[in-house]
C-alpha cells in the first residue's frame, strides 16, 4: 500500500511539475496600446458614474473614474465604436458616434477590405451647400412630429450624418393627458451624381410618456465623447479630455435636472453577432 502511494504520489508530482512547465512556457499576452481608451473628465465631482458602450454590440464596459482627478483608463478592448456616458449631478452626458459611415460595423472591416462602399472613410469636405442641401431634405418634407430638430449634422463630401430630436406634443390618435411621442434618431445621407438622397436611419431612443415627466429630463448628446474607433490596424490608445458643464445645453439635448430613463426607451434589437 506504501508503494502505491508512494507512485501514486510521485505521479501527481510530475503532473504538477508539467503543468507549471508550460504555463511557464505559455508566451504572455503583449500589450496593445491600441485597445486602449484612457482620459480625464473634470471636474470630477460632476462623475456619478461613466461607461464605455459600444452601440452596435451592446456592450458596456464600466469606467473606474478617478475622484481626484477624473482620470480614467480602460484597457483590452473589443474591436468596435465606443461612446462614453456619464451620469451626472443634473442627467445623462451620452457621448455620440456622428462620423459618416456605412454602417456601426466599418471599423470591423480589416483595412485591405474596404472600399468606397464598405468600411472607407468618408473624404472630402462637408461645403455649406452640401449642408443646405441635407438640410432641405430633412426640413422640407411633411412629417408626423410637429418639432422637428436636427442636433448634430456632420459628413464629408459624400456621406453625412445628422442627430434628430422629433417632437409630437398636439393631438394624434390616442392620446392620453398630456402624453407626446419623442424620439431621437440618426439619419444618414450619400451624394450620388451629386444629388444627395437618404441612405438609412436609425432609431436610438423612442417615448410615448407625460410631457411634465419628459420636461424634467436632463440629457445632452455629446460628439466630443462619442465614436472612438476600436480598429485592428490603431496603434495608440484614444485620449479624451472632457470638461463636464454645469447643466445640460439646450442645442444638444433636453435641460431638466433628473436622470432621463434611457433604458426604457431604447428600441429592442436583435442581439448582434459576437466579435471579437
Amino acid at each position: 500500500m506504501r508503494r502505491a502511494g508512494g507512485v501514486a504520489g510521485w505521479a501527481v508530482g510530475v503532473l504538477v511539475a508539467a503543468v507549471v512547465m508550460a504555463a511557464a512556457a505559455k508566451p504572455v499576452p503583449r500589450e496593445q496600446p491600441g485597445r486602449t481608451i484612457r482620459g480625464r473628465l473634470t471636474p470630477p465631482e460632476r462623475v456619478r458614474q461613466a461607461w464605455l458602450w459600444e452601440r452596435a454590440m451592446d456592450l458596456e464596459v464600466p469606467l473606474a473614474v478617478d475622484p481626484k482627478t477624473g482620470a480614467f483608463e480602460a484597457r483590452g478592448l473589443r474591436l468596435g465604436t465606443y461612446d462614453l456616458v456619464v451620469e451626472t449631478p443634473w442627467g445623462r452626458l451620452e457621448g455620440i458616434d456622428m462620423q459618416p459611415k456605412v454602417s456601426e460595423y466599418d471599423v470591423l472591416i480589416p483595412p485591405q477590405y474596404r472600399t468606397e462602399d464598405l468600411g472607407k472613410p468618408a473624404e472630402g469636405p462637408f461645403a455649406d451647400a452640401d449642408r443646405q442641401a441635407v438640410r432641405r431634405i430633412i426640413h422640407e418634407v411633411k412629417r408626423y412630429e410637429n418639432r422637428i430638430r436636427d442636433l448634430v449634422l456632420s459628413g464629408s463630401g459624400d456621406k453625412a450624418v445628422a442627430l434628430m430630436d422629433l417632437l409630437m406634443d398636439g393631438p394624434f390618435v390616442g392620446r392620453k393627458g398630456d402624453e407626446i411621442t419623442w424620439r431621437i434618431e440618426q439619419w444618414y445621407y450619400e451624394k450620388k451624381y451629386d444629388a444627395w438622397t437618404t441612405f438609412r436611419t436609425r432609431v436610438l431612443y423612442r417615448f410615448r410618456v407625460s410631457k411634465a415627466e419628459w420636461a424634467t429630463w436632463g440629457w445632452q448628446f455629446e460628439p466630443a465623447l462619442g465614436g472612438f474607433n476600436i480598429a485592428a490596424d490603431r496603434t495608440e490608445p484614444v485620449t479624451v479630455e472632457y470638461a463636464i458643464p454645469e447643466k445640460p445645453s439646450a442645442e444638444k439635448g433636453l435641460t431638466g435636472t433628473r436622470l432621463p430613463p434611457a433604458e426604457r426607451g431604447r428600441p429592442k434589437e436583435p442581439p448582434p453577432p459576437d466579435v471579437e
